[in-house]
């Protein structure tokens, strides 16, 4: 009977210490605060050039990506590009949001949202000279750190409503972070 307590109570300490945790920096002494929160993930603004297949021309763009987590695989990506027809152009404004699993450091990035594009190669069936469609974007692309800047490559397809017009863009863009975050940041 006392072996069995002994061994009932030997399993309960064995189990109450593989849960609790292993270091015990959860008691601070007074006058030290405890380690300071990692320091959120670095705001970025960006420019970037290529081809929008669809259309035929030449397109550059800006956007800014806010991160809406600490961590940074979340951002919101709001944009605005320039599609340069001969003889017109087309503007699109975006409103993304992106999945970025590397956080700061970059890597493999989706993206998803709404848009708009105001355009004249649409217009020709309404008859008027520009038409804007609302739609929706998806993206996808990869980003990595040079220095202090950041190197993007994207692709990214719009589905507008109202039309059977699609435009799809390539492009390279340099993004510049508005503050460094320490080694291992975002890990």
């Amino acid at each position: 009977m006392l072996r069995m307590r002994v061994s009932i109570l030997a399993v309960l300490c064995a189990l109450g210490l593989a849960i609790v945790p292993a270091d015990g920096d959860a008691q601070v002494r007074r006058g030290r605060g405890g380690d300071p929160l990692p320091t959120w993930a670095p705001i970025a603004v960006g420019l970037r050039a290529g081809w929008d297949q669809r259309a035929n021309a030449e397109v550059l763009g800006a956007h800014i990506r806010i991160p809406v987590v600490r961590s940074g695989i979340l951002e919101f990506v709001p944009n605005a590009e320039i599609a340069f027809l001969s003889g017109a152009k087309d503007y699109q404004y975006t409103l993304e949001t992106a999945w970025v699993p590397g956080g700061p450091r970059g890597g493999v990035f989706v993206s998803a949202g709404i848009g708009w594009r105001d355009t004249v190669v649409a217009s020709a069936t309404s008859g008027r000279p520009r038409d804007t469609f609302f739609g929706y974007v998806l993206g996808a692309g990869g980003k990595t750190r040079v220095g202090r800047v950041e190197v993007e490559v994207a692709l990214r397809w719009v589905f507008l409503n109202d039309t059977t017009y699609r435009p799809n863009a390539a492009t390279f863009g340099i993004n510049y972070p508005l503050w460094q975050i320490g080694p291992g940041a975002g890990e």
